[in-house]
């Protein structure tokens, strides 16, 4: 780096930035180089296999959305302990629903805290999505096989996934190149997590000795029975959540007025091969899902669409300037044969001599 450009660095926003980066991009020709340019590690890539034959224990970051003090993160933990070496890393306080929230206006703070165990974990004032960061980007000195997120109160079904941090924990390890799950709970009071943890135990060992192509996840939902009144475990698709929020409109003592977004749970609908479906026959819903977002049939009809720029200003000018010219010649050829028509008709009625002998045809 120049000293020029160290001294204008500081000064650099974030966008300019990226902007910089983009025009090395097409210069290069190639993707820039992510982690490895900043230093941070990536994800161990660690190549899928039955767990006697791994050499080491394989190494498990767990979060969630709940917050650093939530139940269903300790028994994830506690689950995951038996399969490998655990590193608890989520927020501080509840960030439920916050989605895929990056934290960049302002600093993190991290701090070592104990868990009701007794054993160690770290929180975060921060996202789900900034914990998982945090992470990969240097912060243990390491990278991760495996990303678990959960167990989270109440269920992550269908549209869900685009509002849960659960799921966005678990996004944001496989943005990392690392295999993730995020797992969820349907909810009621002072929940039993003791199925959702041997799910947890069999979706972590099938991920590590099957493995998950690159931009993939699973999405795990567990329903609120024990394991006997469970029907087992099903491979489902996303399912469609039906909402039934409500503005609450409320003045504060002041007599100004806030606004809470609540209303009733969502429902869903229960379609057969959906995780909707399965939670609600009382199935443990297993729905891989992928962070390539395309719609293919539509981008397939979209290709027969019209999608022609209109033409930049100035090139409509110069266009317009030069169809004006076109048409003056043959405008002159026109006037040329209407003068020359005249002098055949002065030649018809007596003209002199020399007019008389041009070879143009009196008009009729």
């Amino acid at each position: 780096m120049t000293e020029e450009r160290r001294a204008r660095e500081p000064e650099m926003t974030r966008e300019r930035a990226r902007a910089e980066r983009r025009d090395v991009d097409l210069e290069r020709g190639e993707p820039l180089a992510g982690g490895a340019a900043r230093g941070g590690p990536r994800g161990l890539r660690r190549a899928a296999k039955p767990l006697r034959d791994w050499s080491t224990r394989p190494r498990i970051l767990v979060t969630n959305d709940d917050g650093v003090e939530s139940r269903g993160l300790l028994t994830l933990k506690q689950a995951l302990e038996e399969i490998g070496e655990t590193t608890v890393v989520a927020p501080d306080t509840n960030q439920s629903a916050v989605g895929h929230q990056k934290t960049l206006m302002r600093p993190l703070r991290v701090r070592e805290r104990t868990l009701t165990d007794g054993s160690s974990a770290f929180s975060i004032d921060g996202s789900p999505t900034d914990a998982v960061s945090l992470a990969f980007l240097g912060y243990f000195g390491h990278g991760f096989d495996l990303v678990a997120s959960g167990i989270n109160y109440g269920a992550n079904l269908g549209d869900d996934i685009t509002y849960s941090g659960t799921v966005s924990a678990a996004m944001e390890a496989a943005i990392n190149g690392c295999p993730a799950f995020a797992i969820s709970q349907e909810y009621y009071e002072h929940p039993d997590f003791g199925l959702a943890a041997i799910a947890a135990g069999i979706v972590a060992r099938n991920i590590l000795e099957h493995g998950l192509s690159e931009g993939q996840l699973l999405n795990i939902n567990v329903p609120g029975v024990s394991l006997e009144e469970c029907e087992g475990i099903e491979i489902t698709r996303l399912g469609k959540r039906v909402y039934q929020d409500e503005l609450i409109r409320r003045q504060d003592p002041r007599g100004i007025p806030y606004f809470w977004i609540g209303g009733p749970p969502p429902s869903g609908l229960a379609v057969q091969g959906t995780d909707f479906h399965a939670v609600v026959n009382r199935r443990i819903a297993v729905t891989p899902i992928q962070l390539d977002l395309t719609a293919r049939r539509l981008l397939k009809r979209m290709r027969s669409w019209r999608w022609e720029l209109p033409k930049p200003a100035s090139a409509a000018a110069e266009e317009g300037q030069s169809a004006e010219g076109r048409p003056a010649a043959p405008r002159r050829r026109r006037q040329r044969a209407t003068s020359a028509g005249s002098a055949g008709a002065k030649t018809a009625a007596g003209s002199t001599a020399g007019r008389a002998g041009t070879d143009q045809t009196p008009p009729r």
